[in-house]
């Protein structure tokens, strides 16, 4: 790609708009009516039901009519439209969620609440464990959240909550289908899926199939990305009991199934396969849930199983020698776990949340790398060994949060919590068996990778102030810690590629100490927000070449390599400049560097911003209908970390329209039709885990939705 001096210009236009329009709340808003229209209600910023506008904690939600204009292939694919969210990615279905710069492991992944994805199997923790047509919004916390959810949350949360039948408190039977189907132009892609749901006098329940098969995409030149397809299937099954005539105490049943039979993973040009021929996970869960029980206001208690299995083959030839790797692996992780979860209310001021949880997690596999040289096909290498060992992790915590109301106008936050970690694994034998020119063995070398038992623990806090200048503007304030223990994969992997990757079990814990600012504004014609945050994280994790070999072989080992900072901005703005008409915008800046030498961190997206315009009627027959055109602006990335290379800036566009009406026996009729990339931008995203592919090109995504 070139530097083109006016489309430079033109990004500087786009992101100087967007800036303008996220410094203009108290003007624009001193000028209309007070009257609060930001009513969605959150659960995962405090584990309390409460409006996103009155959280102290900066949070973000998508919401369903989001899901409904934007059609997604993915629960991940909207997480791009939060400021402050990016998502790196080994290919279209492979992603990894990045919360203010800290990604991987560092940002914890829910399904309705619950740790089902960080196992080791899910270092990519929005692949389609969930098909996104039962996702009925998520929500986003954006910032440290361990006073409630534990490791992992170091740099957020993200909970994907599920449609949830509700006919068991009516007095009569009821029934209700649902379907809907997409179809991609850029990749060929295919989904449907079938819901019926029921219930009443106290019991209700869904059922819910799915299906999605989607060939290689084509980026903007028009070039088919090798190895970004999918092929998958998935089940779920929910049921809810109350049991009593008062409806205050209820059980619960939920079993999901997603079998992933194709998932393409991007490697080096020229590779000839490379994907997980399986990717399944099977998640059981049971649920107490009791509400007015004397002095105890809720009470909540789950149970939940979960195993995900996933096998990889490959075929990838080698750039620098005639030989081409024949690559194969099966993993397995499951997660035991239980939580319970209790409310308070002290005094009409006073609002105690407190919990503990239990979790083990479980880690096997094994892989193979056979080496075979181009001229005839025979083999030169065989290494045999498991890439995780047998392994376990049990984790115990608990914590308590309480909400205090001083005052008409002032809300401080309050949390402590306490976790411990046991972790321990067997040996791992490395062996490498070499061939002669003729195919026959030679020799046999086995190297031992020697592990350890080790604990962790970690004491986090919570201090949060919410102040209301007004009923439509409020001032918020965070001052908070996070931990993060190291995962199996870090603490116990023996992996083989150009290079070994050795995991370290004496890693220290990462933990940090983070700090935010903002301010919200919800008036009738204009509503969003803005946040500045700094965060430093103390004995950071990170992949490095200390110059050791293991087995014969050049190896990185994780290790705490020093105390990172990270700091910016991030917020959103909409503003209904015509009844109809509603421009929006947001902005995101991030800065991630080495606290000590100030090289800058890995995986940092660059300033971004989205600036948009929507169109919206309701028209008295009960039909509506919309246009959005926006355009997603991305700075170029010319401070990377050592190793990374630059990224160019980019602009692509979106256009996203539908209609919504009723029909005889019929409802909710939603045909929509999207264009993704409308102008076919050639880009690539600066997270994307390998340089050498662009991002998906022109894409026409046409969906149908309805409900009888």
């Amino acid at each position: 790609m070139f530097f083109n001096k006016q489309n430079f210009n033109r990004k500087k236009v786009a992101i100087a708009a967007i800036a303008i329009l996220l410094c203009t709340p108290i003007v624009v808003g001193a000028a209309t009516e007070h009257i609060t229209l930001l009513d969605e209600v959150v659960v995962t910023a405090t584990r309390l039901e409460e409006r996103c506008f009155d959280v102290p904690t900066s949070v973000d939600l998508i919401t369903p009519e989001d899901l409904n204009r934007s059609s997604p292939a993915t629960a991940a694919q909207p997480l791009a439209e939060i400021p402050g969210v990016s998502l790196s990615s080994a290919g279209y279905w492979n992603t990894i969620p990045t919360i203010r710069g800290l990604g991987g492991n560092r940002v914890l992944v829910l399904i309705d609440g619950d740790r089902e994805n960080n196992l080791w199997a899910g270092r990519s923790p929005i692949t389609p464990f969930i098909d996104v047509g039962n996702v009925e919004r998520i929500e986003v916390v954006k910032g440290p959240a361990s006073v409630l959810y534990g490791t992992d949350a170091l740099g957020g949360v993200i909970n994907v909550i599920s449609k949830q039948p509700n006919f068991s408190k009516t007095d009569k039977w009821s029934l209700f289908n649902h379907a809907e189907s997409r179809y991609s132009s850029v990749d060929d892609g295919w989904s449907g899926l079938y819901s019926i749901a029921g219930g009443g006098y106290g019991l209700d329940f869904s059922l819910t199939v799915a299906a999605r098969d989607a060939d290689s995409y084509k980026d903007g030149d028009g070039e088919e990305v090798k190895n970004s397809q999918f092929k998958g299937e998935s089940f779920e099954f929910k049921s809810r009991y109350f049991l009593d005539e008062s409806q205050n105490h209820d059980l619960s049943i939920n079993i999901r199934s997603n079998d992933v039979d194709d998932m393409g993973v991007t490697k080096k040009p020229g590779a000839r396969y490379s994907h997980f021929t399986k990717f399944d996970t099977d998640t059981y869960k049971v649920a107490y849930h009791g509400r007015n029980l004397g002095w105890l206001k809720d009470l909540h208690i789950r149970g939940w199983y979960v195993d995900q299995e996933r096998s990889y083959e490959g075929d990838i030839p080698s750039a620098t020698t005639p030989v081409y790797k024949l690559k194969g692996n099966d993993i397995e992780t499951s997660a035991l776990g239980a939580s319970v979860q209790g409310q308070v209310d002290i005094n009409s001021r006073n609002r105690l949340v407190f919990g503990g949880e239990f979790v083990n997690e479980g880690a096997d596999g094994e892989e193979y790398i056979t080496v075979k040289r181009n001229s005839n096909d025979s083999t030169a290498k065989k290494l045999t060994f498991n890439p995780i060992p047998d392994s376990s992790r049990d984790h115990f915590s608990f914590f308590a949060q309480d909400r205090i109301y001083l005052g008409a106008r002032t809300t401080v936050l309050t949390g402590l919590r306490y976790d411990y970690f046991v972790a321990n694994a067997e040996d791992v034998a490395f062996i490498t068996d070499s061939y002669n020119g003729s195919g026959i063995l030679t020799g046999s070398k086995t190297a031992i990778n020697d592990f350890s038992k080790k604990s962790d623990d970690a004491v986090t806090f919570n201090l949060g102030l919410l102040y209301s200048f007004t009923e439509n503007f409020n001032l918020t304030c965070n001052f908070s810690s996070g931990f993060r223990a190291p995962d199996t994969f870090e603490r116990y992997s023996t992996r083989s590629g150009s290079y070994m990757i050795i995991g370290n079990p004496d890693l220290n814990p990462e933990y940090s100490y983070n700090g935010d600012l903002g301010f919200k504004f919800n008036y009738s014609r204009l509503r969003g927000s803005v946040s500045g945050f700094y965060s430093q994280v103390i004995d950071y994790i990170d992949l490095v070449n200390n110059g050791n070999t293991f087995a014969g072989m050049d190896s990185r080992e994780y290790v705490n390599v020093t105390d990172a900072e990270l700091y910016g901005v991030d917020g959103s703005l909409e503003f209904d400049l015509l009844e109809k008409l509603t421009v929006y915008g947001n902005l995101a800046y991030i800065v991630g560097r080495d606290h000590n030498n100030h090289d800058r961190l890995n995986t940092i997206p660059p300033l971004n911003g989205i600036l948009g315009a929507r169109w919206h009627d309701q028209l008295t027959n009960g039909l509506s209908y919309w246009f959005d055109l926006n355009g997603n602006c991305y700075a170029a990335q010319n401070h990377p970390a050592p190793g990374e290379n630059e990224t160019p800036g980019y602009t692509f566009f979106n256009l996203h329209s539908g209609i919504k009406f009723d029909y005889g026996n019929f409802k909710d009729i939603t045909l929509s039709v999207n264009i993704e990339n409308l102008f076919d931008k050639t880009y690539r995203n600066h997270l994307n885990t390998m340089d050498f592919y662009n991002d998906p090109g022109f894409n026409v995504i046409t969906a149908l939705k309805v409900s009888f």
